[in-house]
């Protein structure tokens, strides 16, 4: 559930801030800011710093406590997960002002907007770029980012976010997600603070968490990765000579995903090699997140012991 956003009654200082603090920096030193000392996310800042991705609101401050606007937080979603155009998306517009009713196509931001827009972030079309983002919002768009990036896995145990009750099903699910994932955390009480405005210094660590974990899961060496799925082959007798194989994939994320065989291809040494890729969830569609598996059923001849690939040649464990 979205809440009504404010502006800081310093509305040039903010813009100024957000213009040095969010747009893409280049050939940015690695000095450490001045005022990170303490900072749980100081190591994390610099980082993001040294790599370009985000600047300070000076030379040498950060300003880790400040609140972040609409068009910085976009743009440390678009730039820490290096998001790319994609012109080909939605109407192949070109302008971010197609999308959006307040943004300048000459603004710094523009290109950020525009960039999450044919990314698939759920942005409405009367964003303020200039309105505080809160917690629970920056959570939600960098769980869209990062699932643009492609597939992965995730083992969704229920976290009780005690102060979550009032969030829209779209919104905890994004939650569960970077809890799970270790991307964000409660505080000590099982808080979240959905509402609040995240800080400058909540948003960069959550920023650089996500990119690690994009590079470590999703991306390795610029190419998608597969994960290795826990499944397990089940031979049975069907009739004269044939055997029908279950193939099972455990462990996974929520009752959404399916599984579907691609090929099979069979060795001269009776090996059948069951390829299978799972299927992404419905977009939009919300289940329920427990731990599921799903299966599916193919036939092979009699004699033959089946092996479970994934469809890009990673093999999972497997069981006859």
């Amino acid at each position: 559930m979205k809440k009504p956003l404010f502006i800081n009654n310093a509305k040039k200082m903010t813009i100024a801030c957000g213009i040095l603090a969010a747009s893409l920096s280049f050939g940015a030193s690695a000095f450490a800011f001045s005022d990170l000392k303490g900072d749980p996310a100081e190591a994390k800042i610099n980082s993001l710093h040294k790599e370009g991705i985000i600047n300070g609101v000076d030379k040498d401050k950060f300003a880790p406590k400040s609140k972040v606007s609409f068009a910085q937080g976009i743009q440390f979603i678009v730039g820490g997960l290096n998001l790319s155009p994609k012109p080909e998306a939605g109407n192949g517009s070109s302008k971010a002002s197609d999308y959006f009713d307040k943004v300048n196509d000459k603004s710094w931001y523009a290109s950020a907007f525009l960039t999450a827009k044919q990314n698939g972030l759920s942005l409405d079309r009367t964003v303020d770029p200039n309105g505080t983002i809160t917690r629970a919002q920056f959570a939600h768009l960098l769980t869209q980012a990062l699932q643009s990036k492609g597939n992965f896995p995730v083992t969704l145990m229920y976290v009780d976010i005690k102060d979550g009750d009032k969030l829209s099903p779209e919104v905890i699910n994004s939650l569960q997600i970077l809890l799970n994932t270790h991307i964000a955390t409660l505080d000590k009480n099982g808080n979240f603070r959905p509402n609040d405005a995240i800080t400058r210094s909540e948003a960069a660590a959550m920023t650089y968490d996500a990119a690690a974990f994009a590079k470590r899961v999703i991306v390795s060496n610029g190419n998608p990765t597969t994960p290795t799925y826990e499944t397990e082959v089940t031979l049975t007798k069907a009739g004269e000579g044939v055997n029908k194989a279950t193939l099972t994939v455990n462990n996974l994320p929520h009752p959404g995903y399916g599984l579907v065989i691609e090929r099979i291809e069979f060795g001269k040494d009776k090996t059948a090699v069951i390829y299978f890729n799972v299927t992404a969830p419905e977009p939009g569609k919300m289940y329920a997140q427990v731990i599921s598996k799903a299966s599916v059923v193919t036939y092979l001849p009699e004699g033959y012991k089946a092996i479970a690939k994934s469809v890009s040649g990673s093999t999972s464990s497997a069981t006859q």
